[in-house]
């Protein structure tokens, strides 16, 4: 099964009720009072941004559903060896929650139960599947009514011209917004799936230069419509950071596939940093472990929810062996940093 037809999988035949979402009253205010991960054996405790952590709502609800049904994660313990991946998930996936009503209060008790302090998720365009796509004003919503516990980066819909798209992007930059997602990859108009490096995305490198915020943008096996291959040639990551070395690039999925290319990348680059999220604990995922220490300052945490549940992944991180100081700049430092919060 391809990119494409995975999407449309995941999107195809699924109404969703609408979500019930609470503002800014008694969930954020008991959450709030959560403000440290579970400490290591050392004693310290850790503020901790997961980077990439959907919330259950309709326009997230395609990967809750390829979570459970599409890339039967949890039907392989053997193959992937990620206890973060195995079963059926929390509740809000296992009972198919997401975009019903009661969702958003199951997530945020899973955000608390992990000890995570702030959680942040991309904007997407995906074809415009309703399912898989997270709009501008659908993040800035969300980081209104949970102020202070909800960051978003902002979706870039690169199938319109791109007058369109900068306005769209400037916008949501004014609004809050802490960066922005490309996808070269999932690109369906305009000349189809591509890669960073077309000249067609320097307006928003640009923009996101002068703005001083982080571009993330999409690697590893799921990066292209059709297939992986040219979306994750890292040597054209590296032509464009020659171009633009003040540009922000946040590898998502931390160029899996392509591991030590990617280190060797972000070694040459300062600007560069890697977020592996759930590919840190599945095959090949010893590689970045090994590097948190060597490269201290170019590694930020997520999750990569729903794809594998918050608490296990946030245990299996304070486990692995780096000191405390790499352990707060990973977890917290190094986006507060890139970010500017």
């Amino acid at each position: 099964m391809n990119r494409r037809d995975l999407l449309k999988n995941a999107g195809i035949g699924a109404t969703f009720a609408a979500a019930t979402v609470v503002g800014s009253g008694s969930l954020i205010e008991t959450a709030a009072a959560q403000t440290a991960a579970p400490s290591r054996k050392s004693g310290r405790k850790f503020k901790v941004i997961d980077m990439r952590c959907r919330p259950p709502l309709p326009q997230y609800a395609g990967l809750y559903k390829m979570r459970r049904e599409n890339l039967q994660m949890g039907g392989r313990p053997n193959t992937l060896a990620n206890p973060a991946t195995m079963g059926d998930g929390p509740p809000l996936i296992a009972k198919d929650m997401a975009g019903k009503p009661g969702a958003m209060e199951e997530y945020w008790k899973e955000v608390d139960k992990a000890g995570i302090d702030i959680v942040a998720t991309n904007g997407r365009y995906a074809a415009g599947i309703p399912s898989m796509t997270m709009d501008n004003d659908g993040l800035l919503k969300l980081q209104k009514e949970y102020k202070g516990r909800f960051l978003g980066y902002a979706m870039l819909n690169t199938d319109i011209r791109m007058e369109e798209t900068m306005a769209d992007l400037e916008r949501a930059l004014a609004g809050g917004l802490r960066g922005a997602a490309l996808e070269p990859g999932y690109r369906t108009k305009n000349g189809g799936a591509t890669t960073i490096d077309n000249a067609d995305f320097y307006p928003i490198i640009e923009t996101m230069i002068a703005a001083d915020l982080p571009l993330f943008t999409q690697t590893g096996p799921m990066a292209g419509v059709y297939d992986w291959h040219a979306t994750n040639e890292l040597w054209r990551f590296d032509a464009l950071m020659n171009k633009f070395p003040r540009l922000k690039l946040v590898l998502v999925h931390g160029g899996y596939l392509n591991q030590t290319a990617a280190l060797a990348l972000a070694t040459k680059h300062p600007n560069v940093v890697l977020m592996p999220d759930v590919y840190t604990f599945w095959p090949g995922g010893q590689i970045y472990q090994q590097n948190l220490e060597i490269l201290q300052d170019q590694f930020i945490y997520a999750s990569a929810f729903p794809f594998a549940d918050m608490d296990t992944s946030l245990k299996l991180t304070l486990e692995l062996p780096v000191s405390d100081e790499v352990m707060a700049k990973y977890l917290s430092g190094n986006v507060s940093r890139i970010m500017n919060l």
